[in-house]
């Protein structure tokens, strides 16, 4: 069985489009061997309010969280149903425009293929890279670090 593998749930129960990822790659980090990515629609009004935009007439945005490894997500266990612990700050995450909730969550599946593919890292350390990937995406997590 290939240890890099990721799964899917749509949340389809709410108003806003949502999709979260459960990625186990465990080449990525020598501690950290899940990561969950969530994307979500920032175009419909929901009871929070109205989201931040800081890429003019973004749609939408994601984040990628290592997850604390007290509490790996068992495989093609939908995220909704089990304790989430996310690892804080998130590694990533990028507001982006896109013509449709179809678009962007293929968009988003071709970097959680790269990760499964052992292409692309979810590690903090390649942010230099992911911002070079998505040159027309917003990056929300900085380094204080200029290299």
């Amino acid at each position: 069985m290939n240890e890099n593998y990721a799964w899917k749930e749509r949340y389809p129960h709410t108003e806003v489009f949502s999709v979260s990822w459960v990625i186990d790659a465990p080449w990525a980090h020598p501690m950290w061997s899940q990561y969950l990515v969530t994307l979500y629609d920032l175009t419909t009004p929901h009871e929070d309010g109205i989201p931040t935009l800081h890429l003019k007439d973004a749609t939408h945005e994601f984040l990628v969280h290592a997850l604390d490894l007290r509490h790996q997500v068992p495989r093609d266990v939908p995220p909704s149903k089990v304790r989430i612990v996310m690892l804080q700050p998130a590694n990533y995450g990028y507001q982006f425009k896109a013509d449709s909730n179809e678009e962007a969550e293929a968009r988003i599946q071709e970097l959680i293929n790269g990760i499964v593919a052992g292409k692309l890292s979810p590690d903090t350390d390649f942010r230099s890279l992911w911002n070079k990937l998505l040159p027309d995406m917003y990056p929300l997590v900085h380094s204080g670090l200029v290299i």
